[in-house]
């Protein structure tokens, strides 16, 4: 019979050149593999010929040369199937998981679904870079078999496009960089109060007005920066080539002064800062106006499983909704005592309608609090010092995604000598410490069973520019995405460190910039910097 999934894989002696660092791997028996020009691929029983096809493709980048398809499994280099060939193999692991043999002249990889043929070969192509040519340009592997599977299945980013816009290629670039390290959430959050940046056609105004401007700089006259929806389903179907799912977020009740700027009707008041920070929750040609967006947008997403409607820090634009007739009206018709309530009846309403178009509800932690069905909503727990929140939430039995702001927001600094950037209370958010997450949680088995993931966010306030952006991000990402992946009886950051160094070649070849935390390089901060402006087609 075939071995168990691990079998108690010894550790090889060598460290795999493999982030994030694989579950179990152990010396194979053979002669290892060279791969060399003339190298070539072959789909197994079980595996679509489209799919080797965009994995030769890969192959060849790596290795500039010509990989081919074999006519046989006999003369492959690199073999991709489903099910395990004989009986000295370990069991395939489901999902996302694989099991990888390199030996005996090829390189065979088996995984039960598309997702892990994508991270096995993701973990090939790192072990390639790291073998150097020789004269004749192949390069040779020794001898490991590898057993590996995700700590969780849900393993993500979250980039604010509101308060600052990347646009279409920043975009396509992170998404490389999220598939390389596994990673297979892009949580997209498209509205808030400083811009609009996703088109919907019903409401042209949405990103004809809605899109100016930017945290930094909100004169009327600038450019609008958005997304088409030509441009979405492009980003959306090059994510899933990559088996990346992108899941938006809509911002509502709050958060909506950009909405409000291009439809004011539908102004619900707001504060100081932000003065129609709310949308008027009660009323009638408010409500289906949200639920026309939501239509467009589900449209617009039909594989990303959530739908993120925000739900947070509403009581700080509240203030006018006693003055509202709407929201006076709906308190006595429901009988609500307090904004709360209202609140409340708002988060409902709008949750049953996602759920209504096929979606699960996501939000950020206050909807806990609301009372939403637990097999229809996931909780996004991004207040690490409301630890009573999150015990909440998993008390009642909600998928829960842990993201909180330490340590796992990267607007905070990543050093302490870095001047830009948020802290709290003087913690900040170094590489270790989103490296060691979520062991500071100590969840219980039965906690972390209910914890569907874990995400970093980068809200984009002191982010201006690309090259700040790049900053913040890596490689605090890829420490997150280990973190998301490998076991924590096999995390180790000195094995990390030794790992990471390597990564930086990858990241300068593909022009993205970083923090290089074993030569602390000097900050780069947005201070004084003007916002990016993109060609955008016209509206």
């Amino acid at each position: 019979m075939a071995a168990g999934l691990l079998s108690c894989l010894p550790i090889a002696a060598a460290e795999l050149p493999v982030i994030p660092r694989p579950v179990a791997e152990r010396p194979w028996a053979g002669d290892g593999v060279a791969i060399a020009p003339g190298a070539t691929v072959f789909a197994l029983p079980g595996v679509d010929a489209a799919e080797v096809e965009f994995y030769r493709a890969e192959l060849g980048k790596v290795l500039d040369l010509e990989v081919g398809i074999a006519e046989n499994a006999e003369t492959a280099t690199v073999r991709f199937g489903d099910a395990a060939p004989a009986d000295d193999w370990p069991n395939v692991p489901a999902g996302d998981g694989y099991t990888m043999r390199v030996g005996d002249g090829a390189v065979t990889v088996l995984a039960k679904d598309p997702a892990g043929r994508f991270y096995a070969l993701q973990s090939l192509l790192q072990m390639l870079e790291q073998a150097a040519p020789d004269e004749a340009g192949a390069r040779s592997l020794a001898g490991v078999e590898i057993v590996d599977r995700p700590r969780f299945g849900y393993r993500g980013f979250m980039l604010d496009e509101s308060r600052h816009f990347s646009g279409f290629e920043a975009v396509k670039r992170l998404l490389d960089g999220m598939a390389r390290y596994k990673l297979n959430r892009f949580h997209w959050h498209l509205t808030d109060s400083p811009g609009w940046r996703i088109e919907i056609k019903a409401f042209p105004e949405l990103t004809r007005i809605g899109g100016r401007g930017s945290e930094t700089n909100r004169d009327p006259d600038q450019p609008a920066q958005f997304y088409t929806q030509d441009q979405i389903r492009e980003i959306i179907a090059y994510a899933a080539q990559r088996h990346i799912v992108v899941i938006p977020e809509i911002d509502m009740p709050g958060h909506a002064d950009a909405a409000v700027r291009a439809y004011p009707e539908h102004d619900g008041g707001g504060y100081q800062k932000w003065p129609n920070f709310t949308f008027n929750p009660a009323r009638a040609e408010t409500l289906e106006f949200l639920e026309t967006i939501l239509r467009e947008v589900a449209a617009l997403f039909p594989d990303a499983g959530i739908i993120h409607f925000g739900g947070d820090e509403v009581h700080f634009g509240w203030h006018q909704w006693p003055n509202l007739p709407e929201v006076q009206e709906l308190k006595k018709r429901e009988n609500l005592d307090d904004l709360q309530g209202v609140e409340a009846w708002f988060n409902r309403r709008m949750a049953a309608f996602i759920n209504s178009l096929g979606f699960k509800t996501g939000g950020w932690d206050e909807i806990t609090a609301r009372d939403l069905p637990t097999d229809k909503t996931v909780i996004y727990w991004w207040r690490h010092d409301r630890r009573d929140v999150l015990n909440t939430a998993l008390e009642r039995g909600y998928p829960v995604v842990l993201c909180p702001r330490l340590p796992t927001y990267f607007d905070f600094v990543q050093h302490e000598s870095h001047n830009t950037g948020r802290r709290w209370s003087g913690g900040f958010n170094p590489l270790p410490n989103v490296y060691q997450f979520p062991a500071g949680l100590e969840l219980t088995e039965t906690q972390e069973s209910r914890v569907i993931g874990i995400q970093a966010c980068l809200w984009t306030e002191a982010a201006v520019t690309r090259a700040r952006r790049d900053f913040l991000t890596w490689p605090r990402l890829i420490a997150l995405a280990e973190a998301a992946w490998t076991p924590e009886k096999r995390k180790d950051f000195a094995s990390f460190e030794q790992r990471l160094r390597p990564q930086f070649a990858w990241l300068e070849a593909r022009g993205i910039g970083y923090y290089d935390p074993f030569e602390n390089s000097p900050e780069i901060s947005d201070i004084g910097a003007e916002p990016e402006y993109l060609d955008m087609p016209e509206q």
